[in-house]
């Protein structure tokens, strides 16, 4: 099926402003005065996305950055999170010739969790499947654009997950931005600490020890209470106990009813 562009994004614009609330939209308008908001809530962006997706199935790397870029031009938050949710719906189309398109996405101010998502499920997903772009995003990391350093930061996060031999490369790229970083990327490195310390427990306890981080560690599993733990031979023991009683006692029973016969 062939996708026209203007009239998908006419279609998405009438369909979330009819679900949106302008008093949202007012709420929303603040924390990025370069957009225009609609008012329409998380969910309904991201089913938007999703049937999007499903509309046209067969749609490729090409067309779909292609109609991203279109949305991105409109400077609608919630069209522009559409275009989010389908790049990383479909993460696995884009090739390292997709960076700088991404990295302009990233560069660009929308909300937090709007870069959150891009970074973290596209920048990351484009990483983790093609880990010779981990050196740009040490380039990013280095850049002056904090808004590039946190993306950064964020982009390793899945890839580090997915291997276990990974966290060297993470450090390469956190442990110059310590010097300078804000509490914004502090923050930040705290989270992607956390995402990453149940692959990397011990490296991470480490990291956080010597920089005077405090990332959310995962819970280790409970050992056995030492009151529930029985030496060897106890349960056997007590197993055999009753049916032992039982066995005297009817044994008993049974010499007692002899001597009343007799």
């Amino acid at each position: 099926m062939s996708m026209n562009f203007g009239r998908e994004q006419a279609l998405l614009r009438q369909r979330l402003q009819a679900a949106g609330s302008p008093a949202v939209a007012a709420e929303r308008q603040p924390l990025l005065p370069g957009a225009t908001f609609l008012g329409a809530s998380d969910d309904d962006v991201r089913q938007a996305a999703i049937d999007l997706a499903n509309t046209y199935p067969q749609m490729g790397r090409a067309q779909m950055t292609a109609f991203v870029r279109t949305l991105w031009q409109s400077k609608i938050h919630e069209l522009r999170t559409v275009g989010v949710e389908l790049l990383a719906q479909r993460a696995a189309l884009l090739e390292p010739a997709d960076l700088p398109f991404v990295e302009k996405l990233l560069a660009d101010d929308v909300l937090d969790p709007v870069a959150r998502r891009l970074a973290t499920d596209v920048l990351g997903a484009m990483v983790d499947k093609s880990k010779k772009l981990w050196k740009d995003l040490r380039r990013l990391a280095a850049d002056a654009d904090a808004r590039l350093k946190r993306a950064a930061l964020r982009g390793s996060s899945l890839p580090a997950r997915a291997d276990a031999d990974a966290f060297p490369r993470f450090l390469e790229l956190a442990e110059p931005m310590l010097a300078t970083a804000d509490a914004e990327l502090l923050v930040v490195l705290d989270e992607v600490l956390s995402e990453i310390a149940e692959a990397h427990h011990d490296a991470v306890v480490a990291f956080a020890a010597q920089h005077g981080r405090k990332p959310k560690l995962p819970k280790k599993a409970k050992k056995p209470a030492a009151s529930v733990l029985q030496p060897k031979g106890a349960t056997k023991k007590s197993a055999v106990s009753k049916p032992a009683t039982k066995k005297v006692a009817k044994k008993a029973a049974s010499k007692a009813t002899t001597r009343r016969a007799r």
